[in-house]
């Protein structure tokens, strides 16, 4: 049960998704260009919820882990867009969608963040809760395709019913003392938070760092590594370009013939799964240089092959494009989460969704274009471009993950200082000889193979000595003045 808040905050971001995937698919398949007061509510509302829980961490000094409460609220939200929905209303029906999925995507990730510890497992379930994200955005953009809109209502009300009763049958167990999801797996990040030491400001970390030996400083990177982190999302959100779903389209009905949109965003959320295995036992950085390099072979052979009388040769290129930026596709938000000022990890999430719901509307434009190879040709070449230039980003200013303290302390300079002489490593300094009264001189070393030198023997002269008769050992033991061993 102590894995229970976490499995309900991963189980909600695939809510977001199915509501944002229904959303994509309605909007491709009506050409709603003009329509953009949906994205733009949804920006709004989800930069208002990130300054708000800024502005309490700040006048709190502590993280009250009050993720579950924001989340109850953008779960009524989907609850009242499933009403509309439910009577065919979809413009009504997406305001509310939208407030709901911001109010429920930031404190999910930041919760995820929170609760992971600091043995360098976060990427990995970074990666679990963006591959159930867009999980739940392809089966949002599949539905759509077979289903009437009160079906849809129907099966989403569903999903938003269970998530409500998860979300209060969790705080049930909160009060009844079954788990404690206000409490951090990173041991450094609840004592600091215990204190009201977690949001200080950087001239007072800094402080308790000053005068001390073991440690010095170097320049602050933080909003440096956020800088790249925005470049990152404007590539991750090159996902949603319509001339590449358009051509990936037309290319799988040429070669398998069937006519299912939803084949990128099921290599996709494919990616995002095998990147949350790979996470697991790789750095990220060297996902996202491999699979990044992969990408851009295949989108330059991809931009090689194309005809447009013979679209089905783009086919396996297109697999390998939407599944490797699927598998790199979480390094975004692992930067975001880690490497941002603790106090401003909501706000980051927010501008990031906003970059992201930006581009989205921007990428609308491309069903407009008379020239669909000029389309592609453009789109590719930027997206090439802007990874390669990702990928050097990525190698200079991606920290090694750990946790939420220790991450804070690199990037800010705070560095310790090795020690000047090297730890001794000799087997003399060990408990056993202190313990026996051995000294270097009363032990000899015996080279084995190659470099490896044992030292417990003793000297030649000692191992001479001859043992004491057992007579003499029978008496000392009965006069009481020693014992047999």
């Amino acid at each position: 049960m102590y894995h229970f808040p976490d499995i309900l905050a991963f189980l909600c971001l695939f809510a977001s998704g199915c509501f944002f995937g229904y959303y994509y698919k309605h909007a491709y398949v009506y050409d709603n260009l003009w329509v953009h007061w949906h994205a733009l509510l949804g920006s709004v509302v989800a930069v208002a919820l990130a300054s708000g829980l800024t502005l309490r961490k700040y006048l709190k000094r502590q993280q009250s882990y009050d993720h579950f409460y924001v989340i109850f609220y953008g779960l009524i939200c989907y609850l009242i867009s499933c009403c509309f929905m439910l009577t065919g209303n979809l413009n009504i029906c997406f305001y509310f969608g939208f407030i709901g999925i911001g109010t429920t995507l930031i404190p999910c990730y930041s919760y995820i963040s929170l609760r992971s510890s600091s043995r360098g497992l976060r990427p990995a379930r970074i990666a679990f809760g963006n591959a159930l994200y867009f999980a739940g955005f392809t089966v949002g953009f599949s539905v759509f395709n077979e289903f009437e809109p009160i079906y849809c209502g129907w099966i989403y009300l569903g999903i938003s019913l269970f998530m409500l009763a998860g979300v209060v049958v969790n705080e049930v167990l909160q009060h009844l003392g079954v788990h404690n999801y206000k409490i951090s797996f990173d041991l450094a990040f609840n004592l600091l938070n215990e204190e009201k030491l977690v949001f200080l400001p950087n001239k007072s970390i800094y402080a308790l760092f000053a005068g001390r030996d073991d440690y010095y400083m170097q320049r602050n990177r933080q909003w440096w590594v956020l800088g790249v982190a925005a470049v990152l999302m404007l590539e991750h959100a090159l996902l949603y370009s319509a001339s590449y779903l358009q051509l990936t389209w037309s290319s799988t009905f040429a070669y398998m013939a069937t006519q299912h949109l939803y084949g990128p965003y099921v290599l996709y959320t494919f990616g995002c799964a095998l990147g949350c295995g790979l996470m697991a036992r790789y750095k990220p950085k060297l996902l996202y240089l491999m699979f990044g390099v992969i990408k851009i072979t295949a989108l330059s052979a991809l931009l090689g092959v194309y005809d447009e009388n013979a679209t089905e040769q783009c086919f396996y290129f297109l697999c390998f494009y939407y599944t490797c930026i699927g598998v790199y596709s979480s390094v975004v938000f692992q930067l975001i989460l880690e490497c941002t000022p603790l106090l401003y990890t909501e706000l980051a999430l927010a501008v990031a969704y906003v970059i992201e719901l930006l581009v989205l509307e921007v990428l609308k434009y491309e069903t407009l274009a008379d020239d669909n190879w000029q389309e592609l040709l453009g789109i590719g070449i930027f997206n090439i471009l802007l990874t390669g230039v990702c990928i050097a980003l990525v190698c200079i200013f991606v920290p090694r993950s750990r946790g939420l303290i220790e991450m804070r302390n690199k990037l800010m300079g705070v560095r310790r200082r090795r020690p000047s002489t090297p730890p001794q490593s000799k087997l003399w300094n060990t408990n056993y000889f202190v313990y026996h009264d051995l000294q270097p001189d009363d032990v000899r070393c015996v080279k084995l193979d190659g470099n490896r030198v044992f030292q417990q023997y003793p000297k030649e002269s000692v191992a001479n000595e001859e043992p004491p008769k057992i007579g003499e050992r029978l008496a000392s033991i009965c006069s009481g003045k020693g014992t047999f061993y």
